[in-house]
């Protein structure tokens, strides 16, 4: 008995290892404390990515009633709050119902921060913020 509860342990250990392993190497980045904004200006939860860890550290997240136009203007409040420290986003992109927009720190070589928007039918917008290295 107690030697299978331990390999069940273990295995979901293991199975929750890379999600954990991707939001530490997010926080540890230059982006943590943007990161840490961003999902505060958002009201987000947390939540497992579909398709679960890719090798690439990526956090996904959900808010609830609002939009991804609100979440655009929350997200240009915490870029020129950083202003100073050199960050800037580029441009939104838009396919297939995905908004898409890319931050980065100016002169640095920390590599871009993806942040990826997706309205829900349920009034609800999933996000993915996925750390893309140099």
């Amino acid at each position: 008995m107690n030697r299978t509860l331990a390999c069940l342990l273990l295995v979901a250990a293991c199975a929750l290892a890379p999600a954990t392993f991707a939001r530490d190497t997010l926080h540890a980045s230059a982006y943590g404390l943007v990161l840490d904004d961003l999902l505060g200006a958002f009201y987000a939860d947390i939540v497992p990515c579909d398709d679960g860890a890719n090798g690439v550290p990526e956090i996904c997240f959900l808010t609830e009633t609002v939009g991804a136009a609100f979440l655009a203007e929350r997200l240009s409040d915490v870029v020129s709050d950083y202003r100073s420290a050199g960050l800037s986003s580029g441009g939104w992109r838009s396919a297939n119902g995905v908004w898409t927009v890319t931050l980065s720190f100016a002169n640095y070589p920390y590599g871009l921060l993806e942040v990826y928007l997706a309205e829900t039918p349920d009034n609800c917008v999933k996000g993915l913020v996925r750390l893309v290295k140099p």
